[in-house]
């Protein structure tokens, strides 16, 4: 299953980027331009009792005028009532494409593989998110996902990989962030 999902997702960004190539002559745009993002979360659910911290920054750059490259380093910790906090490293290379559709307003696809590593666990997946960018100006984008179609698994030191798979597309949780060009 593992295996197949990730030779879907390579040939989806295969078939993408040739779907919708362009000219050699044209503009290089964003060629070379480096960026960054992340994400800062805190969540404290009380009907659960569990609160979950995360911090993961997020640079990349471009490669062509239409693709980047990107790599995230961060943490995470959750704690669950009155039990010790479970901590992790996350590390999630990732990939975008884009395709404009005027100057300022650009979809893209992005294909990202997180990789968790926690005391007595590992965790990875394979994940594809769309995704909205708009240009402010020339060094500040505003961005937006609106889903996921991926594999996602924890492996403990002792016992069974547990995985979870997600499709689809939720316009009721939009996702935004603040890119910066460099």
């Amino acid at each position: 299953m593992k295996k197949t999902f990730f030779t879907f997702l390579v040939a989806s960004l295969l078939v993408f980027n040739g779907a919708f190539a362009q000219d050699s002559e044209e503009s290089q745009g964003l060629k070379g331009a480096w960026w960054a993002l992340g994400q800062l979360e805190f969540n404290d659910n009380d009907v659960n009792d569990v609160s979950t911290f995360t911090v993961l920054p997020v640079v990349g750059t471009f490669i062509s005028p239409t693709i980047t490259l990107g790599l995230g380093a961060g943490y995470t910790t959750t704690t669950s009532g009155d039990s010790d906090a479970v901590s992790a490293l996350i590390i999630m290379p990732l990939v975008r494409n884009y395709w404009s559709l005027n100057e300022k307003f650009y979809i893209f696809g992005q294909a990202d593989v997180p990789l968790i590593f926690g005391d007595g666990y590992t965790g990875y997946g394979f994940n594809l998110s769309p995704g909205i960018d708009y240009f402010v100006s020339s060094k500040v984008t505003i961005e937006a996902t609106f889903g996921q179609f991926g594999y996602n698994a924890v492996k403990p030191e002792n016992g069974d990989t547990l995985g979870s798979t997600s499709l689809g597309v939720n316009l009721m949780e939009i996702n935004f962030g603040i890119k910066l060009i460099l």
